[in-house]
């Protein structure tokens, strides 16, 4: 692939802004090695914990505290929760953003997590000054604390501003989907600090789901063997895009000749012997010609009946019907050529980007524009796999959220570093970010913006290269790399 052949695939970012430090992760037992025996002892034990006073077994959870010396929540975070129960929203805030004593300060997730914990206090601030009737007090918050502590998007200022045309709580309940009641509010906070203050509810039953939930196909189990099971040979050039359907049954893949073949993919059971074995079958079912030069945009439906395509030099996005082959609908980019497009998970609607600035949603049953978004050159698209919120990479060094269902967006990361790509995990917890010029994957906690993991060894120079995420639970990062390998890294 020569460069004049895709431009969008050029790397050319304006100067970059900067990326917050993640903060240290403290052990409760003096050791900073998360994998040291005690610290992997104390955490199961507080999540036992955790569960049996979710459950109502009070006695069973006080002898656990005593046998295993561990405590379900630390001083810090009980002065805190009292601290909100009272109302005192000015000495939370302190704890939340370290400004008090040092022995008394608050471990949050990261800082952005800070920020967001010290926005619900002080909008909760806000609000007790609305429903006593006291608007002087509740705009000086607002002015003299909201503002300037935590510097609210667009969407979070026009939140804040309904509320003041709001009669009564009942009224603020329908006006804001972010918690400000008692409880609600409680259980936020819980998701915002450091596992080490407090181990939040249900944890330990979220990992158990996730783990049934996520039962492996039998062809997947036990380990990678890495062999080359079936080679595809349907185009006459280079292969710019691979996705597969939902269901699994489909391939669809994207050449620079200018077609898009559908492949079906067929698992066979074959008994030899004592042993069951596994045999793929493919079947190139139909093979779509692009309207404007190559496509190297693929996306399919969430219940995998369509398939949208686009790309290279085209601004038209054609959805094509997986079983007849045939191109149903055509839907016109306003914005130019197309860099991306996804569904979200309704499927009613997808969204598409473009490097000429603007972000589009899309209702495809209508075949008409939803909204659009504008002034922000869009590099990559990736859409939650359960939630209304779109992670789209803005000119190399910024990612933003957009909330579809409220038509908002805000800042969720600024780099220092150039970002090519962006995948999202199955579970929609984890963003998995590709710094192409470090050669580095670095995957990011979506709930708190703070740095779990970094992955280096991968040879990116001359293309952009897309990680993705492998294996039963998604507990695999796979990527290509130049050179002639794929990398998998656990």
């Amino acid at each position: 692939m020569r460069a004049s052949d895709d431009a969008k695939r050029k790397r050319s970012p304006p100067p970059p802004p900067t990326l917050p430090p993640s903060p240290p992760s403290p052990s409760v037992d003096g050791s900073t090695d998360p994998n040291s025996p005690q610290r992997k002892r104390n955490k199961w034990a507080r999540l036992l914990l955790r569960e049996l006073y979710d459950l109502g077994f009070n006695d069973a959870a006080a002898a656990l505290e005593r046998e295993a010396c561990v405590q379900l929540r630390s001083s810090v975070m009980k002065k805190l929760q009292n601290l909100v129960a009272s109302r005192q929203w000015d000495e939370a805030l302190q704890l939340v953003m370290k400004t008090g004593d040092e022995r008394e300060q608050l471990q949050m997730k990261s800082t952005l997590a800070a920020r967001e914990a010290a926005l619900l206090l002080l909008q909760r601030k806000f609000i007790d000054f609305l429903l006593l009737k006291q608007l002087p007090e509740a705009l000086r918050t607002f002015q003299e604390e909201i503002l300037p502590l935590c510097e609210p998007s667009e969407a979070e200022v026009k939140q804040l501003a309904e509320l003041l045309l709001c009669r009564d709580a009942d009224e603020m309940k329908q006006r804001t989907s972010r918690p400000w009641q008692d409880d609600e509010l409680q259980l936020k906070l819980e998701e915002l600090v450091s596992p080490e203050e407090i181990i939040p509810e249900g944890a330990l039953r979220r990992i158990v789901q996730d783990v049934e939930l996520q039962t492996p196909p039998p062809m997947m189990m036990g380990q990678v063997a890495g062999d080359c099971v079936e080679v595809l040979t349907s185009h006459k050039n280079d292969v710019w895009e691979l996705a597969f359907s939902p269901d699994g049954e489909m391939l669809a893949s994207a050449s620079s000749d200018g077609s898009v073949v559908l492949w079906e993919i067929k698992w066979k059971e074959e008994a030899v012997g004592f042993s069951l074995t596994m045999e793929l079958k493919t079947e190139a079912l139909h093979v779509l010609q692009s309207l404007e030069g190559p496509a190297d945009c693929l996306a399919w439906s969430p219940d995998s009946r369509f398939l949208l395509s686009s790309g290279s030099r085209s601004s038209t996005i054609q959805l094509w019907d997986r079983t007849s082959g045939l191109c149903e609908k055509r839907f016109q980019h306003p914005g130019g050529v197309v860099t991306k497009m996804q569904w979200l998970s309704c499927g009613d609607q997808f969204v598409s980007g473009s490097a000429d600035k603007s972000l589009v949603l899309w209702n495809a049953n209508e075949n008409s524009i939803a909204y659009q978004w504008s002034g922000r050159r869009v590099l990559d698209v990736v859409v939650h796999p359960h939630d209304s919120k779109v992670f789209v990479l803005i000119s190399g060094y910024e990612i933003r959220v957009y909330d579809v269902a409220h038509k908002s967006d805000e800042l969720f990361i600024e780099a220092d570093n150039v970002m090519s790509c962006l995948t999202i995990s199955p579970s929609g917890k984890f963003l998995l970010v590709n710094f192409v010029k470090q050669e580095q994957l670095t995957c990011i906690e979506i709930a708190t913006g703070s740095v779990v993991a970094k992955y280096h060894g991968i040879r990116e120079q001359r293309y952009v290269l897309r990680p993705c995420f492998i294996g039963a639970h998604s507990e695999l990062v796979a990527s290509g790399s130049e050179g002639t390998k794929i990398l998998l890294i656990k």
